[in-house]
């Protein structure tokens, strides 16, 4: 076995701080790290399952703050000895470059990026040696070093893993408060992976799952009585080296971050990995339409090349001109995939007419001013510890109503009318608002306080058994007392109640 001394990181030193200064965020960096274990993986898949009874591969990030290090293990290949010295050499571009580790670059920028300073330890599957190598920053750069100490150490040769420990992290190293945002993106880059089973990765304990949603599966819009049709388009396009294979479907319920397309290369998604979709506008139309936030789709790309870190593709205006193309798979007249997601409605205005018709009637009932009092006071004493933001949604505020509730209650001596309007709303991301005004009643001066609840709303479309009148009683209790809980807080003087209302709103659409 030849033995490994020393490798170069032939750059001038001064170089590695640029690295600091790249345009990042901390999930596509440690999406390299993923990278590199998961070609090892490949590469080696065959050997890896014949020597490991019931072996799956498996790669682990733990963020440690109060060490204030990362540490990235897998159970891949390692990295052999054909591959080390090229491993450390910033842009040593590997002789096959077709595979996910292409660039060269991508444990070097990624270490630097989020440390000062990174030891990598790895044994190679079929090789007795273990290599151990640190890099410290501000060593390389005060000594101008181009070389970094390698340790060898005789291990097992059947056993086999990489551990990168980086510590004395950058201003760029992932807070507590990223980490959710982080498990979520990487989930969604792997997701093929993730899905066919290939890999296990764990991000402070915890087992990601790549995102799941669900097919609308009903009968052309227009044909209420035609038979069911899954609304997934299977794509496999092409157009010279350019090709597209996967799919374009229609959400069966709007959802927050799960419309638009996510563009993969190899299996690993290139755009779309978190909240940054792909909306070309001759697929998708304009922002907030119906189309526009029904349709999603995975394709898998061939053709085009990425930026070094994987996360756009350079030929910009080949793609936009490609997918313009596909467009025209997506109307065919026996599977009009776009005329579905523009005319397709869960509920219309009418249907929705009638429901408002028999809750107001269902609601019209005598309620004693000093049972609805007792509730109010109840309110006020679970409420006391709540902020205050009022924010009025104007879009919910100005719509007219489809019937409405009123009551009437007593607060510290003071009479107040309490009024349900329920509406209509689909160009609004807001499920219910509420805002206060005077009103005259018998030539008094009544604050009437107005809860609008939208039954356009995804959220009432979520749930099948939401289809009469009595379904929706529960959650219309729901919202009443959301409303009552904020006329207290702001009875109360405290700050910023309506924050309650306003984080209600955009969890509930999730």
């Amino acid at each position: 076995m030849n033995q490994i001394e020393k490798v170069s990181i032939a750059l001038q030193p001064s170089v590695y701080n640029t690295f600091r200064a790249l345009n990042n965020t901390v999930a596509l960096t440690l999406s390299e790290y993923v990278d590199n274990s998961l070609q090892s993986y490949l590469d080696n898949k065959q050997r890896l399952l014949e020597i490991n009874e019931g072996y799956v591969f498996r790669v682990s990030i733990e963020v440690d703050q109060k060490a204030k290090q990362i540490v990235i293990k897998d159970n891949a290949a390692g990295i052999d000895f054909k591959n080390y010295v090229r491993a450390f050499e910033p842009a040593n571009i590997p002789l096959d470059n077709t595979k996910l580790n292409e660039f060269g670059m991508g444990m070097k920028t990624a270490s630097v990026w989020l440390a000062d300073k990174w030891t990598v330890r790895t044994k190679a599957l079929g090789e007795t040696v273990e290599r151990f190598t640190e890099f410290d920053l501000h060593k390389v750069i005060a000594e101008n070093k181009e070389e970094l100490i390698v340790k060898e150490s005789i291990k097992e040769e059947k056993s086999h893993y990489t551990e990168i420990i980086l510590s004395q992290l950058s201003h760029n190293s992932p807070s507590t408060n990223q980490m959710d945002k982080v498990r979520r993106h990487l989930s969604s880059i792997y997701r093929v992976f993730l899905r066919n089973n290939e890999i296990e990765i764990i991000i402070n304990g915890e087992l990601l799952e790549a995102p799941k949603y669900e097919v609308l599966n009903v009968p052309f819009f227009n044909e209420v009585n035609g038979s069911n049709i899954l609304w997934k388009k299977e794509i496999d396009f092409q157009i010279d080296k350019y090709k597209a294979k996967g799919f374009i479907a229609i959400l069966k319920t709007i959802q927050n971050n799960a419309n638009g397309l996510v563009l993969l290369r190899r299996g690993r998604v290139i755009v779309g990995g978190d909240d940054d979709r792909f909306f070309p506008f001759s697929i998708f139309g304009s922002a907030g339409n119906f189309r526009y936030k029904r349709l999603f789709g995975e394709l898998e790309l061939e053709g085009f090349s990425v930026t070094f870190n994987k996360n756009g593709f350079t030929d910009e205006e080949n793609l936009n001109a490609f997918i313009d193309a596909l467009r025209d798979e997506l109307k065919y007249p026996e599977f009009n995939l776009l005329s579905q997601a523009d005319n397709y409605r869960v509920k219309t205005k009418e249907e929705n007419f009638k429901i408002a018709e028999k809750l107001v009637k269902t609601h019209k009932k005598d309620t004693e001013n000093e049972a609805i009092t007792d509730k109010v006071k109840k309110f006020e004493d679970l409420s006391s510890n709540q902020t205050n933001n009022k924010i009025e949604e104007q879009i919910i505020s100005d719509a007219d109503s489809l019937g409405s509730v009123e009551n009437f209650f007593e607060y510290e001596g003071v009479s107040y009318k309490f009024q349900v309007d329920l509406i209509n709303e689909d160009e609004s991301k807001d499920l219910y608002s509420v805002k206060q005004k005077i009103v005259k009643i018998e030539f008094n001066d009544v604050t009437c306080i107005i809860c609008k609840i939208n039954l356009a709303h995804p959220f009432f479309n979520r749930f099948e058994h939401l289809k009469k009148a009595n379904d929706y009683e529960p959650i219309i209790e729901i919202f009443k007392s959301y409303a009552l809980a904020e006329f207290i807080a702001t009875k109360k003087s405290m700050h910023y109640p309506s924050e309650l209302r306003s984080i209600f709103n955009k969890y509930i659409v999730q």
